[in-house]
């Protein structure tokens, strides 16, 4: 075979690879989540996140959170830390199974007697939520979102942020900046008081 045959042959399988790959549900890109799925996370986020954080607040959350589902993308290299030569990447979307587990919500919600998920009081819907996750096998929160449930996932974008830790310590520590020796010996400016 001819070197330019061969190149031309390489060159065509690999044009191949995008219709193969979503032939067979390989798809790169990440499930798009209809606009019913996306409020139906942001009432979720007013049930499984803070009490002490505002309406606006748990909206803004919710929308950072779809808006990183939206920009997934499978086999991106994660970081491996120094010091550790395994290099992993990225699994499937986990937003695939979130239509699904939001649905079972809604059902929930409905067989309650109320209009949808959204219509129920805060205190029932967390019961929902946590009888989800007990059905789910989901007692501990990942350390990235992993697709086993749509509640635990928002839950370990929020609780793993630097956000949730300066919430938790009241104070401005800013876990992921980098800010350089000065005034690294002072302690975090205190959180405003919340009301």
């Amino acid at each position: 075979m001819r070197r330019r045959s061969l190149l031309g042959w390489a060159a065509s399988a690999l044009s191949t690879l995008p219709f193969i790959r979503s032939a067979f549900g390989l798809a790169t890109e990440a499930t798009a989540l209809s606009p019913e799925a996306q409020a139906a996370v942001r009432s979720l986020a007013s049930a499984v996140l803070p009490a002490s954080l505002e309406p606006a607040r748990l909206t803004e959350i919710a929308d950072r959170f779809l808006a990183w589902v939206s920009g997934y993308h499978e086999d991106a290299e994660l970081d491996h830390g120094y010091g550790h030569t395994r290099l992993r990447s990225t699994g499937p979307s986990p937003a695939a199974s979130y239509p699904s587990q939001l649905a079972v919500l809604e059902t929930a919600a409905r067989a309650d007697g109320a209009t949808g998920f959204a219509a129920l009081p805060a205190e029932r819907r967390r019961t929902l939520v946590e009888a989800a996750l007990t059905t789910a096998g989901v007692d501990d929160l990942p350390e990235r979102p992993d697709g086993r449930h749509v509640a635990a996932d928002l839950l370990a974008f929020f609780f793993r942020s630097a956000e949730a830790n300066d919430l938790c310590y009241g104070a401005a520590i800013g876990r992921e900046d980098c800010r350089g020796l000065p005034g690294s010996d002072q302690r975090p400016v205190p959180l405003p008081e919340r009301r």
